[in-house]
């Protein structure tokens, strides 16, 4: 680790820090992978349609691209632990109001509201890496705490189809306000990573002037973009599998749960192989190589689907390939985009995880828009977003990639 002592002696051992600070990045894959399966009852109970039920998944994207803004200056302002604690309250709250909804437009507001919070512990857990590991050693850090993460996809499917045979979806709202409640003890182990003389002054005008610093750097914006139109097209993934493999392929929600832990687990293959060679490798070259592989087989997806070839077994093939490719491009995309930037590490990680949101929230917009009920409208989104984060890297300036 670098600038350990510097900033404080009170840090827990490497992998104590790196456990608590992947717990909090587990928030956005347990908040929305738990209920899944649980997503057709829902609906049906609520009375929504299937876009309404869909959107249940955009509104929390939304959320979470929103609050990022917020909780990022706030982090560079008043240091890390305070406003986490304030998110994760929140998150807490707006849990409980999620089990007590009785119709889907109130389910629509809780959900923003608990992504709102939520969105607090990864957008400041990124920061304390940066504070703690610097430039150099960020992506290993990023590959480990995502490792840690990547837990929540297999067991959070798992667990919501299992809980389904003997409860309600209720329940699994309830067992998220009790993960927050663990969140919030796990930061008390944490001491203050921000240091002081590093905090930002000013008001909004200075969150302003913040964001506009990082949107004048090209490598910046490059990663960014890249990396958020790849978790566009895995967020496409999220939102609509449930509904594609249940309803169209008539799976059961608890063969869904496995399924989807198996792409999980995938990922977290490459993640881990990241972590192991990023050094070596290089950060810029393992992404370029994911991004590339993404393009391609989302590509084979969509003509599959549009041939009428989107067979059960094809599709499960193809989603598996694409996860695993996605686990040697998320942790490099944010290194490399947070670089330059330690004195802004709160509002530089806010914009890359309100832009990998708001993808999210598009992708569940746009899947509402063009559901038909067959896989065509989830392989072209996934496709589109692929592309789009290919043509982000290729316009890259080789002279500004800082973390190559």
């Amino acid at each position: 680790m670098t600038q350990t002592s510097e900033l404080s002696p009170a840090l827990p051992t490497e992998r104590v820090l790196l456990g608590i600070l992947g717990l909090f990045m587990m928030i956005a894959p347990a908040s929305t992978d738990m209920y899944l399966p649980g997503l057709v009852t829902m609906r049906h109970e609520l009375g929504a349609s299937a876009a309404a039920a869909q959107l249940t998944l955009s509104y929390f994207f939304l959320g979470f691209a929103f609050g990022q803004l917020l909780w990022g200056p706030l982090a560079d302002r008043f240091g890390r632990r305070w406003p986490m604690a304030a998110g994760i309250a929140l998150y807490i709250f707006g849990s409980v109001g999620c089990a007590f909804s009785d119709t889907i437009d109130h389910m629509m507001m809780w959900r923003f509201v608990q992504a709102l919070g939520g969105c607090a512990m990864p957008v400041i857990a990124q920061a304390i890496v940066r504070d703690v590991y610097g430039a150099r050693n960020s992506a290993r850090a990023f590959s480990i705490m995502l490792l840690v993460m990547s837990v929540a996809p297999i067991v959070a499917p798992l667990l919501g189809g299992q809980l389904l045979r003997f409860t309600t979806w209720r329940v699994i709202f309830g067992i998220l306000a009790v993960f927050g409640v663990v969140a919030m003890l796990a930061l008390w182990r944490l001491p203050e990573t921000g240091a002081v003389h590093a905090r930002t002054v000013g008001g909004p005008r200075a969150i302003v002037m913040s964001y506009w610093h990082l949107l004048r750097d090209k490598h910046f914006v490059g990663y960014m973009v890249a990396g958020g139109a790849v978790f566009g097209a895995s967020f496409t993934y999220i939102t609509g599998t449930p509904l594609v493999y249940m309803e169209y392929f008539h799976v059961s929600p608890q063969f869904f749960g496995v399924l989807f832990g198996i792409n999980i687990v995938g990922m977290a293959s490459m993640t881990m192989f990241n972590s192991r060679r990023v050094g070596q490798i290089g950060s810029y070259r393992l992404m370029r190589a994911g991004i590339i592989g993404c393009a391609v087989v989302t590509s084979v997806l969509c003509a599959t689907a549009w041939l009428g070839m989107a067979i059960l077994p094809l599709m499960v093939a193809l989603l598996f390939l694409f996860m695993s490719l996605r686990g040697i491009i998320t942790a490099n995309s944010v290194a490399g985009a947070m670089a330059n930037h330690p004195t802004r590490a709160g509002a530089a990680a806010a914009l890359v995880g309100s832009v990998q949101y708001g993808f999210g929230f598009a992708a569940g917009a746009l899947l509402g828009v063009l559901n038909d009920g067959s896989p065509r409208p989830l392989a072209t989104v996934m496709c589109a977003f692929a592309l789009l984060a290919l043509v982000s890297m290729l316009l890259m300036l080789p002279g500004k990639r800082a973390a190559a």
